[in-house]
């Protein structure tokens, strides 16, 4: 429905067209031809189902796309194919085995890894290996993605010509033993990216339940009998542990197969994620919508499998036909179909009677207000905890990361308001005409021997440059300008311009330049003849490159005489312009650049855009989409799991349901063909985003809380004096969780940071917001592979400075919070 039934109804007209321009309706009278167009194309759209109620032809949709019945691309893919028209299906189907090969092979390498290494890890309990996994931990919170640009880097500066791709010159029809190198070699970064990003998080976790188990007494006889460590370990450590690891396994190849998206978007990986970029930018709907399905249906082979893997693994889950009991209190019964009004109340225990009859009101008005006090009060009655936290050197460090970032958003918006960002962002060329072009950040400086050349700009109408008029004959008059400047640098310029703007009636001035050396040599550059505006650039001057033997004149001038003249020549260099005149009101000003190799507290790009206003813009943004969305999430799911658990029965059972469903639905191509399809606006973005990921794992976590809390002595108290659904969980149920929100939200935030500069490197975002995930895209087009790495870094370290300052402060309160992590 919606978009789709748009997107059928164009698909009719534009055959119909086709046909009529291929001469299907030439021997028709003229005055018929609209009728039998007309006729046709009901004909169609009822044909295709489009007549048909709403509901109807949903519910069509629907069983077409479960079905795999997803038809024909509207996009030209016959050169990714083994047929000309390939439908849907035979797309997908040549992809996925190459998908598969590189995330099958990355996901059983990190697991095996992870599980030899965990147990390693549990027998060397509070050891310096420990200390460092737990340190490297927050690394696992940062996408497959940017480890694969990181290892791109790294191996091209140290390995020059090794291929960072995944793409093969000819994919085999047949496999052979001959290919098994050049597989490894495309394979590598792809797979190690994988790795890195789950490595060290999977062994922190898993070496946890592996401590558990080791403290068993059936483990201590074992010890006891003298059975070998290996034995302990494989036999009655790892056995009764499998079942979590393989959950957490589970979960974690749910993330990254969702994630192969942009890893093959970046190793240009021909498989399923690529053919699903290549469908978004090409608005290919039948393919998004057959990719969305396929995706929900690997995720759910995922946890299906896991379900057959439980029962191998651990001889006590067994698998049966028979139906769930629904058990209820006696306090609740009969009280769920009563959800959505006043439930009834249960008789009061005589143990609490007397505290009921001193209470009359039984039920006191719950404000909003009264209900965040309630939840904040839990959180302050914590207080020597909080203080406790800021004790830990990595929740300190976290916090002034985050005051930074925050007060570089606040100096951010103040300073340089949304408008003028977005002007200058997305302004047209002129803005930024005398910034030089990839320029690195002049900071670099710093760390070399012989400082690179900046930016100077020298004009006659700022003062910075004086013109000297004289009169050369009764016709004709001379103005000079001497561009004198100290030049004290270890490189050459990238370009030098003379920009003139001269008046003038009918005669156009003659324009000499001049260059002086610091060893007074005289070099002729020629003379133009000026217009109204004109800029001249030594580089594009063919005369100047034959003078100078094919040199670039922008360093031609600078060489020093002596040596290869590889070194600039420091010292007071001199470009004197002339300007002659030929009338008596005639007059040029000039301005002379000279354009650095470092500019700036950002440099540049390839549009000489200075990089400052979007790393400065992007800290608001990634700040504000993380925070409100982990903060909305967060929310919602609490609440959410706080009704579940309290009204029991039919409620719990239907948001339970609702969120196993959602587990399994591919969050990451959902949202994406959304954004796709719809908006790309940022509000509705951060909306989509929230939406989907409510009902997830985190429903589960809050519900399991919940569940002890319900049992608690006061909850039933506060039924005794007869306190309403609401106040009970709003008051008495939410402030007991309100410590363990705080640091589930923190860290939930970098995964939202990350999540908007993987929407962003996808090119599904706002286009008008500078965000560091564009500067990257960027980057990754038209810098990283010409060595202006700065352009790539500097977002991507702003990114991770971001992620792991959350994570430290999270880690750092869990710890805190919850003793057992001590």
């Amino acid at each position: 429905g919606g978009y789709v039934d748009e997107i059928i109804k164009g698909k009719i007209d534009t055959t119909l067209l086709g046909m009529v321009m291929g001469g299907w309706l030439d021997d028709v009278p003229e005055e018929q031809k609209a009728a039998i167009v007309d006729q046709a194309t009901e004909e169609m759209r009822d044909a295709a189902g489009l007549n048909s109620p709403f509901l109807v032809r949903s519910l069509c949709w629907l069983w077409d796309g479960i079905t795999m019945d997803w038809g024909q691309p509207t996009g030209n893919w016959t050169a990714f194919s083994t047929t000309l028209t390939p439908d849907v299906r035979i797309l997908i189907r040549d992809r996925l085995p190459r998908s598969l090969l590189i995330f099958g092979t990355g996901t059983l390498l990190l697991f095996f890894v992870s599980l030899f290494l965990a147990l390693g890890l549990s027998r060397r309990y509070g050891g310096w290996q420990e200390k460092v996994v737990l340190a490297l931990s927050p690394l696992s919170a940062v996408p497959a993605w940017t480890y694969g640009i990181l290892l791109t880097l790294i191996f091209l500066k140290s390995f020059g010509g090794f291929s960072s791709g995944g793409t093969l010159d000819a994919w085999p029809d047949e496999f052979s033993l001959a290919y098994i190198p050049i597989f490894l070699k495309h394979m590598l970064l792809p797979t190690l990216s994988i790795f890195l990003s789950g490595i060290f998080l999977s062994i922190y976790t898993w070496r946890t339940f592996f401590l558990l188990y080791s403290n068993e007494d059936y483990v201590e006889i074992a010890r006891a009998k003298g059975l070998p460590a290996r034995m302990i370990e494989r036999r009655y450590i790892l056995r009764p542990g499998l079942p979590t690891v393989l959950t957490s396994f589970a979960l974690l190849s749910i993330l990254l197969w969702q994630e192969i998206i942009a890893l093959e978007r970046f190793f240009n990986v021909e498989g399923i994620g690529r053919l699903f970029y290549g469908a978004i930018r090409a608005f290919d709907t039948p393919v998004i919508l057959g990719l969305v399905t396929t995706f929900a249906y690997l995720l759910a082979i995922t946890v299906f499998l896991l379900d057959i893997a439980y029962a191998i693994v651990d001889p006590r889950v067994k698998v049966e036909n028979s139906k769930p009991v629904l058990r209820r209190t006696a306090s609740r019964k009969g009280s769920n179909w009563r959800f959505w009004k006043k439930r009834d109340r249960s008789p009061i225990p005589q143990h609490f009677a007397l505290s009921a009859q001193g209470n009359p009101d039984r039920t006191p008005k719950t404000t909003f207000s009264s209900k965040v006090k309630s939840i904040w009060r839990g959180i302050l009655a914590k207080k020597p905890v909080l203080v406790e936290v800021f004790k830990n050197p990595a929740a300190i460090i976290g916090t002034l990361i985050i005051s930074g970032l925050v007060a570089i958003s606040i100096y951010t918006v103040i300073s340089l308001p949304y408008d003028e960002a977005i002007t200058l962002w997305r302004g047209d060329h002129d803005i930024w005409l005398q910034n030089p072009a990839k320029a690195q950040p002049a900071w670099t400086n710093l760390f070399r021997k012989d400082d690179l050349p900046v930016t100077m700009v020298l004009s006659t109408r700022d003062g910075t440059a004086a013109k000297t008029v004289s009169a050369a004959s009764e016709e004709m008059t001379e103005i000079a300008v001497p561009f004198r400047f100290d030049y004290q640098y270890g490189g050459f310029p990238q370009e030098l311009a003379v920009r003139t703007e001269a008046q003038f009636d009918e005669k156009r001035p003659l324009l000499t330049l001049t260059w002086i050396t610091p060893d007074e040599r005289e070099l002729d550059l020629g003379s133009i003849s000026l217009s109204k505006s004109d800029t001249y650039y030594f580089s594009q001057d063919d005369r100047l490159q034959r003078k100078f033997d094919g040199r670039p004149a922008q360093e031609a001038v600078f060489a020093a005489p002596e040596g290869d003249g590889t070194l600039p020549l420091k010292g007071i260099h001199t470009l004197l312009v002339k300007a002659f005149v030929f009338e008596q009101d005639a007059d040029v000003e000039a301005e002379f650049t000279l354009y650095g190799q470092v500019h700036g507290l950002a440099g540049t790009d390839n549009r000489r855009r200075d990089l400052t206003v979007a790393l400065q813009w992007g800290t608001p943004i990634a700040l504000a989409f993380g925070v409100l969305a982990a903060l909305a999430t967060t929310v919602s799911s609490v609440l959410i799991a706080g009704v579940s658990v309290w009204y029991g029965g039919w409620v719990d059972s239907l948001l339970q349901r609702i969120t196993e469903i959602n587990m399994v639905l591919p969050f990451l191509p959902v949202a994406i063909m959304v954004f796709t399809l719809y908006s790309r606006s940022f509000w509705v973005i951060l909306g989509v985003v929230v939406i989907l990921s409510i009902f997830g794992t985190a429903i589960k976590n809050y519900r399991a809380i919940f569940l002890q809390v319900k049992q608690d002595g006061y909850i039933e108290a506060a039924q005794a004096y007869g306190a309403s659904d609401r106040r009970i969980i709003f008051r008495y149920m939410l402030p007991r969780i309100g410590t363990y929100l705080l640091p589930q939200m923190l860290i939930l935030i970098p995964a939202y940071v990350f999540l908007e500069a993987t929407l962003a490197f996808l090119g599904v975002s706002d286009p008008d917001l500078p965000t560091w995930g564009k500067v990257i895209v960027d980057a990754l087009e038209y810098g990283i592979y010409s060595g202006d790495y700065y352009w790539v870094l500097e977002p991507l370290g702003l990114l991770l400075l971001t992620a792991f300052a959350f994570l430290l402060l999270g880690y750092a309160m869990e710890r805190v919070f919850d003793p057992r992590l001590k």
